[in-house]
């Protein structure tokens, strides 16, 4: 005598909707039997998927009794139920419902992460025993592909192995073949069939009568209630297998099997490749609008890199990531308020204070200078300033080689030599052109000039020249100035006050914001009687690379309108096309081409054209762009250095937007031609 597997006994479920109750199920009473196949069968609306959702435990019964293996529900609490849904009840849904980041064996494996028994299987037992189950049902091959490379049958029985990685005694599928093809769906029912055999319970929930009748039993229900129930005979398995063979279309000729696509895919490349070089000249023209769009794209994105990158090490040196903090009462919007001037921070009592408040954002040094002096020599003159240096870090951040000798060393800073490193522009101001000296070797290192009519005196030695700075973001008089030590020029002025300070930032911190702060602290160390301003070089060059941009951006929208000119004129001709080729359309669907055969055709040549004029622009853009990044290099002596330019967004893009252009633009065309009638076709001249 076999034990119920499930039992109802006038079972009512209701639910509330809008303040309104409503009666899913209505006395429903049945039982099945351990080890039957029972098909629970009904149209929409009918109560099936509250049927289910009350054998499966996930719904408690409005009033009635049930049972599930002969223990009443009555007294479950949502735990245990929780505990019998893991252990004894194995679902198989329409959707599959397979976790999308999980692969294969995850899935089937998931499940067991829910377990409470107390003799749980090793995680090595499991994966065996879930290998074991895809070798049974053919999927072996699978384990580690996630849900989204499967097909539609591969789900559903990756669906089945999970359901029976627990051993349930029960298995429930909800229109387990609702989802898939007709083949596929032979299979699932006949996997089902195999587990029935081996001892498991079966109940299917469908609307499908070929699938119910599968079944030893079937219950049939409508409006909420059972309303027959039908005992079927042990051959109708053979006879239900027949008929759903006969709705398989033939195994040689399947509606859409991968041969043949792939095949239509190489018969539309044929016919394109033919139809572009019968017409090679309009092929051409056609192309051309789109190979100058996506040309200049390619372009404009490859100079964008060539020329970012040269900006950057042209201009966006050391120096220029520093800032500027001075007090000048001749500037106007600077004036101390209430005070005519101000002497500055002291150079040996005040300033290291400020510097050291802020030495973990970034180094604060006097920016000092002269006034404008004479400098002479025995053979020239001419006037300008001296600038301090206050270390040899200091001179590397100027991004500026020597050309001759070298910088003062440490013992020299620290002790404050009468050395110096000219401008590049000094020697020829210092010393006559026709001065014998010039011809020595290292000249004018080792020569001496003199400093008068200036708020220092004295007299230093060269022992440096310093190449030619860029001047053209500020600092125009770099290259006309003497270099010396600061603390040289702090023993010869006396004693001193700073009112311009350099800023270098830290890596990682920004240089607008470490100036506010240091020209805040300024402020407010003064009582908020004086005013302090700043000037950021890069701020100068932010705005150019801004106009760049620009600039970038205004040729660029003039390669995308070249771009919808070249696709105008390709959808143009395949409208010709297809104007053309009246009858040769007509003939194909009278062969048996359906609407989707002659969309393919029309659209596999508008983006055949397309993606040739693409990888042509691609190619000839990355030729284009290295050409002009090697004649950069090759003309302008401080981008020495070549670099291969590859603009993989300029890149990708090109071909991106060709493949694009070609669905896209031959669309229209595509589906006029599909919907040509085909009689009207042949008649055609």
């Amino acid at each position: 005598m076999k034990l119920s597997a499930l039992n109802l006994s006038d079972v009512s479920f209701n639910y509330v909707s809008e303040g309104q109750i409503f009666t899913a199920l209505r006395d429903v009473s049945f039982n099945i039997n351990e080890g039957e196949f029972v098909a629970i069968m009904g149209p929409s609306g009918s109560g099936k998927s509250t049927l289910l959702n009350i054998l499966g435990l996930l719904s408690r019964p409005t009033s009635g009794e049930q049972s599930i293996f002969e223990s009443s529900i009555r007294e479950l609490t949502d735990e245990q139920m929780a505990g019998l849904r893991n252990r004894e009840i194995g679902f198989v849904f329409q959707s599959f419902s397979l976790v999308s980041r999980l692969n294969v064996i995850e899935n089937i494996l998931f499940p067991t992460s829910f377990s409470d028994k107390e003799n749980r299987e090793s995680e090595d037992a499991l994966r065996s025993k879930a290998m074991h189950l895809l070798t049974r049902f053919g999927l072996e091959q699978l384990a580690e592909r996630l849900p989204s490379e499967l097909s539609g049958g591969q789900k559903q029985r990756v669906a089945i192995c999970r359901a029976l990685i627990m051993n349930p005694r029960l298995l429930l599928a909800d229109e387990p073949t609702g989802a898939l093809d007709s083949q596929s769906a032979i299979e699932v029912m006949r996997t089902l069939k195999q587990l029935h055999n081996d001892g498991h319970t079966v109940v299917v929930i469908t609307h499908d009568a070929d699938v119910a009748a599968q079944a030893e039993r079937i219950i049939s229900v409508r409006d909420g209630k059972v309303i027959c129930e039908l005992e079927q005979k042990r051959d109708r398995e053979k006879q239900s297998k027949l008929a759903a063979q006969r709705r398989i279309p033939a195994k040689d000729v399947p509606s859409n099997s991968l041969r043949n696509n792939l095949n239509l895919l190489r018969q539309s490349l044929l016919l394109a490749r033919r139809s572009l070089l019968t017409h090679r000249m309009r092929s051409v023209l056609t192309g051309l609008g789109l190979f100058v769009g996506i040309l200049s794209l390619i372009v404009i994105d490859g100079l964008g890199e060539i020329v970012q990158s040269s900006f950057n090490k042209l201009f966006y040196t050391s120096s220029v990531r520093k800032a500027y903090i001075y007090y000048d009462e001749d500037r106007a919007g600077f004036h101390g308020r209430g005070h005519s001037t101000w002497r500055g921070l002291h150079a040996e009592e005040e300033f290291p204070k400020l510097a050291k408040m802020f030495e973990k954002k970034g180094i604060i040094r006097p920016f000092l200078r002269t006034s404008t002096c004479q400098i002479k020599t025995e053979t020239g003159g001419f006037r300008t300033r001296m600038v301090g240096v206050s270390d040899g870090a200091e001179f590397s951040e100027m991004d500026t080689p020597l050309t001759l000798g070298r910088f003062p060393n440490s013992s020299e800073f620290s002790q404050g030599s009468a050395v110096t490193v000219l401008g590049s522009d000094t020697i020829d101001q210092l010393f006559d052109k026709a001065d014998p000296r010039r011809r020595e070797d290292n000249f004018p290192v080792g020569q001496r000039v003199m400093v008068d009519n200036c708020n220092t005196l004295g007299t230093f030695t060269v022992i440096g020249v310093l190449g030619k700075r860029d001047t053209s973001f500020g600092n125009r008089d770099a290259n006309d100035l003497l270099y010396l030590p600061t603390q040289s020029l702090l023993t010869r002025m006396g004693p001193t006050f700073y009112t311009w300070f350099s800023i270098l930032p830290h890596s990682g911190i920004d240089t607008r914001n470490l100036a506010k702060e240091v020209t805040s602290y300024l402020t407010m160390k003064s009582g908020g009687r004086l005013t302090f301003g700043s000037s950021i070089p890069a701020d100068i060059l932010d705005r150019v690379r801004g106009f760049l941009r620009i600039v970038q951006t205004i040729v660029g929208f003039i390669g995308l309108l070249c771009l919808f000119v070249g696709g105008v004129g390709i959808m143009n001709m395949m409208l010709v096309t297809v104007a053309e080729r009246t009858r040769e359309i007509g003939l194909m669907k009278s062969l048996g081409a359906k609407q989707g055969h002659i969309r393919a055709y029309i659209l596999t040549e508008a983006t055949l054209l397309c993606v040739i004029a693409g990888v042509i622009a691609v190619v000839i853009g990355f030729v284009a762009n290295n050409l002009f990044s090697f004649a950069v290099s090759s003309f302008v002596p401080m981008l020495k250095d070549f670099r291969w330019v590859f603009a993989p967004l300029g890149l990708s893009a090109g071909l991106i937007v060709s493949l694009m252009c070609g669905l896209g633009f031959g669309s229209l065309p595509a589906s006029r031609a599909a919907a040509l009638d085909p009689a009207e076709c042949l008649r055609a001249e």
